[in-house]
Order: structure tokens, then C-alpha cells, then sequence
């Protein structure tokens, strides 16, 4: 039996826990807030993909035996929806091995620094050392195996030319939301009547941009602006024919828009934000062209969305030898396979597996989840379990390991 700690309690994290636990390990989860923290933050958006793309088998035998209602594999939930029939589900039933309010600030291995016993017994053999805070308090644990289930999303990337910071930028920090508001709920009115810049082309911005439309339509006085760097005439691809009907739907609907813009949006193409000042309770934001794009026009926003990506946060384990690819900054074994894989992007392309993508220069160090895809759009839940199962193959020594084949088969009918 090996002691596990787990690092996040999001969707990965919980069932990696899960899976730890099912084979008798000792397993501790950190959250540095709450199981599905990050989930609940974009809680009102429904999921283009169904719950059975989002749940293991182990998973699901796992809320059966709490007399969970059943999941409609076929349906599509909502972020909400995924934390309190699922996320939360799990976390209660590893009880007092979730540890909320407990921040792992960093991973070492007991006494090694990071560059001693390169590919050595005694790095292979030493415990690592956890270093915990919450709040102004301090403590350390220590653990055979640690898995950094963190997601990107606690680190947004910034809105300047080339990912750095605009001018202006980090003392407009207080004014920037960098994830995507419920428009039409929550956030209603803090954004109508009011000009709303949004900045990026990918799926968050179009889901912000088409509500902040229907917005629009109940609150006249709503003005917003569109700016991306891609100057091509369509921000998002569309996938024809398309298994996951509601991204091709919001991919048309986005294309529409920014094709033929609705009274009160203007569309900037090709531009990335040089400045941004302070003009009365206001923001001024200028904007440099780029990728062909045009010279566009100095914005007076309200509010700006800023939803250009996020990236994995490395600081954890900068004293653990991590070799992470130098453009995703995910780990390199599994970018590598990623690049090579193709797929133009689509999270349904098959997702590379084996224990030696999983598998990191730091002996029993993982990354796994939407972490371990770094920069990149494209992870899907379902790549989360292939992942946990080939690490616990290297934990386990067992090659042929996989629980959820057999939790799946008890499941059968």
C-alpha cells in the first residue's frame, strides 16, 4: 500500500482518488476550496458532450452504491449539474480523505533538490514533501505518489500582443473578468445597459458573446464589441458532421454573428489590446493589429471579459524534474503524442494513452486532467480515466490493470 495525495478535487481528481482508494491506497485529497471549484464557476453553461463522456464506470458503481439517482448517459448537463450529481457525489463517499481549505503551495522530494539523482535509485525511493497553507497557517505531509489534478483555470492568460500583459493591464486587474459571466442570470445586472468588451475567438468568448446578444434584445442600452486576433471570417470551426450537436450549433450561431453582426455589436478582426486606461469609472482600451487585421478604433468599455485561454500553473513543482513541452507547457511525453496525433483540435479525436505519455522524469509524479493538455482547448474528461489507469499501472507494476474495465462489466446487464 502506497500513501496518494491528490491535488485538486475537481472531476480528474475525485476519481482518481477514487481509484486509488478501490485499490487499497492511502489516499489524501488537497482542494484548495471546494470539490468542483472551478466547475461551479461556469456552473449555467451546458456541456456540448453527455455524461457518459464525463463518468467512469467506477464512478457510476460508486453513486449506485449511494443511491444516487441514475445518470441519463445520452443527456448533457450543465456545469452545476456536473459538481452536485457527480463531483460532490464522489468527493462524499472518500469522506474525510477530501481535505477542503488546504492549498498544496508546493512538491519536493525529501531531501533532494531538483537537480540531484538524475534518473537515480534514491530519487525513485524518496517520499515527496507536500507543503500546505491555509491561510496564514503552514504544515507539510509527505507521500509516496502525488497527482496534480489542478486544471488551468486558476491562471488566465493575459490579454497583451504575444500573452504578456497590455499596458495598463495589471492595474486594471480589478476591473477584468476572466471567466465567463452568467449574462442572463446572475450577472444580468452588472453588465446591462452598459458597453462590454469581450476579447478572444474560442468557445468561452462566443458562449459570452451570444448571450450578451439575447442581452441585448431585454436591456436596450446594452452595447458590446468583439475584438479577436484571428482575422479569419469565421472565429470558431465548425464539424460537419458534428456527434457533439451543441458546439456546432454555437459554432454557427458565433459565425452568424461576427459574419453579420445584430445592431449593437461591432466585430474588431485581426487586433490585440495594446493599452488599457483608466477614463472616469470607465476603461479606455487600445488596440494594435495584427495577423493582417486592420487598425481598429479606441474602445470605452464598461466591463471587459477577457476569455483568451488559460494555462497551467507550474509553480508547484518547479523543484521536481517535469519535462514540459515549451509551447503547451503540458507535459512532454503527452504534447508530443498530442502533436502527433493530429486531430485539428477536436476533442473527440482519440486521445493518446500508455504508460509511457502518463509517465514523468520524476518517478511517481503525474499530471494528469486538463492540466496535462497545458495551453491546449481540446482535453475531454474521458482522457482524465485513461490517464489514472495507466498511472496506477506504473504505481501497481501491472500492465494489464483497469478497474474500469471491471466495474463496467458488473455493470452489464
Amino acid at each position: 500500500m502506497s500513501s496518494v495525495a491528490v491535488i485538486g478535487a475537481g472531476p480528474a481528481g475525485v476519481e482518481a482518488a477514487l481509484y486509488a482508494r478501490a485499490l487499497g491506497h492511502e489516499v489524501t485529497v488537497y482542494e484548495k476550496e471546494g470539490p468542483g471549484a472551478h466547475v461551479k464557476r461556469w456552473g449555467f453553461v451546458r456541456l456540448f458532450s453527455p455524461w457518459k463522456l464525463h463518468t467512469s464506470p467506477l464512478g457510476r458503481a460508486c453513486l449506485a452504491e449511494q443511491g444516487v439517482a441514475q445518470l441519463d448517459l445520452e443527456e448533457c448537463p450543465t456545469g452545476a449539474e456536473l459538481v452536485s450529481r457527480y463531483i460532490e457525489p464522489l468527493a462524499r463517499s472518500l469522506g474525510g480523505s477530501v481535505r477542503s481549505g488546504v492549498e498544496v503551495r508546493a512538491v519536493s522530494k525529501r531531501g533532494l533538490l531538483k537537480g540531484d539523482n538524475i534518473a537515480g535509485r534514491l530519487r525513485a525511493r524518496s517520499p515527496f514533501r507536500i507543503l500546505l497553507g491555509s491561510g496564514a497557517a503552514e504544515d507539510e505531509e509527505h507521500a509516496d505518489v502525488v497527482i496534480d489534478a489542478t486544471g488551468v483555470l486558476g491562471d488566465p492568460c493575459r490579454l497583451g500582443d504575444g500573452g504578456i500583459p497590455a499596458l495598463g493591464e495589471e492595474a486594471s486587474d480589478a476591473s477584468i473578468r476572466r471567466h465567463v459571466p452568467d449574462a442572463l442570470g446572475a450577472d444580468r445586472l452588472d453588465l446591462e445597459g452598459r458597453t462590454v468588451l469581450v476579447v478572444g475567438c474560442g468557445h468561452s468568448a462566443a458562449t459570452a458573446v451570444l448571450d450578451l446578444i439575447e442581452l441585448m434584445k431585454m436591456a436596450p442600452g446594452t452595447r458590446v464589441v468583439w475584438a479577436r486576433r484571428r482575422s479569419g471570417p469565421d472565429p470558431l470551426p465548425v464539424h460537419r458532421p458534428d456527434p457533439l450537436p451543441g458546439r456546432s450549433r454555437l459554432g454557427e450561431a458565433a459565425n452568424r454573428a461576427a459574419a453579420d453582426p445584430p445592431e449593437g455589436l461591432t466585430v474588431l478582426s485581426g487586433v490585440t489590446v495594446s493599452r488599457i486606461a483608466p477614463e472616469g469609472s470607465r476603461l479606455c482600451v487600445g488596440f494594435r493589429p495584427v495577423d493582417g487585421g486592420a487598425t481598429a478604433e479606441e474602445v470605452v468599455a464598461d466591463r471587459i471579459l477577457s476569455l483568451v485561454g488559460y494555462r497551467p500553473s507550474c509553480g508547484i513543482h518547479r523543484e521536481l524534474q517535469v519535462h514540459q513541452c515549451y509551447a503547451s507547457e503540458g507535459p512532454m511525453n503527452l504534447a508530443a503524442a498530442l502533436l502527433a496525433r493530429g486531430g485539428g483540435g477536436d476533442c473527440l479525436a482519440a486521445a493518446p494513452s500508455g504508460v509511457d505519455i502518463i509517465r514523468n522524469p520524476e518517478p511517481r509524479f503525474f499530471i494528469i486532467g486538463h492540466k496535462s493538455y497545458g495551453r491546449r482547448t481540446d482535453f475531454l474528461l474521458r482522457a482524465a480515466q485513461d490517464q489514472i489507469r495507466d498511472l496506477f499501472r506504473i504505481v501497481e507494476d501491472d500492465p494489464d490493470l483497469d478497474l474500469y474495465a471491471g466495474a463496467a462489466s458488473k455493470a452489464a446487464p
